[in-house]
């Protein structure tokens, strides 16, 4: 028998529990003053997925009242279709109604958005959806949109949504420039310089200028690498701008490249993580094992039922979660889980708060339910013990990164004898 089989069969025949503390923790967000939950709250498919402003709201409500004081946004979302802006504008809406109301205190809620460097949401006269290199001008315009439509002042933490050099992006580790015609493997969207000192010049200067304009508390970076992170931070040094505070990468049990150079560039100067994909876009609640743990999907049955959920509405957004090989590191997930007496949702989001590269950051939560948010807000309650996060290991070391791909997306993809995306893999065999 596998080795893997060997560590988890200690779990067989008596279940270990999991300590579930009753108060939600706030933390330092890394250097800023920010003391943030654990948990944040993703918003990208409200106004997509979650087709109605009210449903947007009840999870607002429900985040609220759980004790959640963090939002991430972007002028992108929502995504997958009916891109930019609307969804700054649902929390706009909710936010304006819950401070009139008294329910909300503006300053006790932090809120963070980001700049696109594809012009997608920015709703410029002229340059929307236009790629630029985050010169002041458009940075500037973005944020004072982004305050407007949020009707919230200022904003807590402004992120940069990803690189607008020559870079691939999201679903690889395996860097390639872009060629002599200007063409890019590995990158879904377009690019707009080739990451010279001058390019960095101008985005940290843009920064700069938010903050003597008083639009910003602190910056961020997302989708980054260890080149970007150091080369944003040695200018900003250099210019005299305030460092960076957090990184938003794309990290979970599936995904775990994060913490190889990229995190020793973060750790170095000082910036936390704020990762998203923890749930691997909802891959790793169970719920795509509809035939072998129907549980997960039941759960959610009335108002999200399996034809509603992201990978089988569009299977070519993101596709990298619902991957066979992802599946099939799921799968041994869900079994862990379930062995340890919790919900494979909850394993994955506390796992992620556990690892040391997001140690006084947040983990970004996406829901399209108010149940969602519960068990998702939940899972921030558990202590997960040492034994447990090593089987964790295990799994990964079985199934490296199983959602990304460090050749070309179409091999990756291909792979013979291989299930269609996010369906139940046939149970390994015994060995």
């Amino acid at each position: 028998r596998s080795r893997a089989h060997a560590v988890t069969d200690r779990h067989s025949a008596a279940m270990t529990t999991v300590k579930r503390n009753t108060d939600l923790k706030k933390v330092k967000f890394g250097t800023t003053d920010m003391m943030v939950t654990q948990v944040c709250a993703g918003t990208m498919t409200w106004g997509s997925y979650n087709a109605d402003e009210s449903q947007a709201h009840a999870q607002l409500d429900k985040l609220w009242t759980l004790g959640v004081n963090f939002i991430d946004t972007a002028e992108l979302y929502p995504v997958a279709w009916n891109y930019g802006a609307l969804t700054e504008r649902w929390i706009g809406n909710w936010l304006t109604k819950r401070i009139a109301d008294g329910t909300v205190e503006r300053s006790k809620l932090y809120i963070a958005t980001k700049v696109n460097p594809g012009g997608v949401g920015n709703e410029h006269p002229t340059r929307a959806k236009q790629v630029h290199g985050y010169d002041e001008e458009i940075v500037e315009w973005s944020c004072r949109k982004s305050i407007e439509r949020m009707n919230c002042g200022y904003i807590d933490l402004y992120q940069i949504h990803w690189p607008s050099r020559d870079t691939p992006l999201m679903s690889t580790p395996t860097f390639r420039p872009a060629d002599e015609n200007g063409k890019i493997k590995n990158r879904p969207m377009g690019w707009h310089d080739r990451g010279g000192q001058e390019d960095f010049d101008r985005t940290i200067k843009s920064i700069m200028k938010l903050f003597e304009l008083g639009l910003i508390r602190h910056w961020g970076v997302s989708n980054e690498n260890a080149f970007g992170i150091t080369m944003l931070c040695q200018t900003a040094i250099r210019l005299g701008c305030p460092l960076p505070v957090s990184c938003q990468n794309d990290f979970s049990i599936l995904n775990q490249t994060y913490e190889e150079d990229t995190w020793e560039a973060a750790y170095r100067f000082g910036i936390v993580g704020l990762p998203y994909g923890a749930l691997s876009g909802g891959t790793l609640t169970g719920k795509y094992f509809d035939k072998s743990h129907p549980q997960y999907i039941a759960k959610d049955e009335a108002e999200r039922p399996l034809d509603k959920c992201r990978h089988r509405v569009s299977s070519r957004f993101q596709p990298r979660y619902g991957c066979s090989q992802a599946m099939a590191a799921t799968r041994e997930c869900v079994e862990l889980a379930e062995r340890w007496g919790i919900t494979p949702a909850e394993l994955a989001i506390a796992w992620s708060i556990a690892r040391p590269c997001n140690a006084n950051g947040s983990v970004i939560i996406g829901t399209t339910t108010a149940r969602q948010v519960e068990e998702c807000v939940g899972a921030a309650l558990l202590e997960l013990p040492d034994e447990l996060m090593k089987e964790v290991d295990v799994i990964h070391e079985k199934y490296r990164n199983p959602c990304m791909y460090y050749t070309e997306k179409e091999i990756w993809q291909n792979l013979p004898g291989l299930p269609p995306p996010a369906s139940e893999p046939e149970p390994e065999r015994e060995q």
